[in-house]
């Protein structure tokens, strides 16, 4: 019975780490996109970069669940931080 829970815990691990990598792949794709074309606002560069940032959190926690606070504070300085890296990539693109 202990082994049927552990593998079901590792498949839920596994298709958790699947859709997160999946939402931060769609995230990042349309965050280039928009940067590259031109068509996203500062609000938009910043709110995509949220959640961005946010799902790698998420991973982060998924893999290693006790790390938390120093991951949190991590995950704020890349967040304030990307934003502005994308910004000035696409002004001076």
């Amino acid at each position: 019975m202990k082994m049927t829970q552990k593998a079901t815990g590792q498949e839920s691990t596994g298709d958790l780490l699947a859709s997160i990598r999946r939402l931060t792949k769609i995230v990042l794709d349309k965050l280039e996109q928009g940067s590259n074309e031109g068509t996203l606002d500062q609000a938009q560069i910043r709110l995509l970069g949220s959640i961005a940032t946010r799902s790698l959190g998420l991973w982060q926690d998924a893999l290693s669940p006790r790390q938390k606070r120093g991951l949190r504070r991590e995950v704020l300085t890349l967040e304030e931080r990307l934003p502005n890296q994308t910004i000035q990539t696409s002004v001076q693109g």
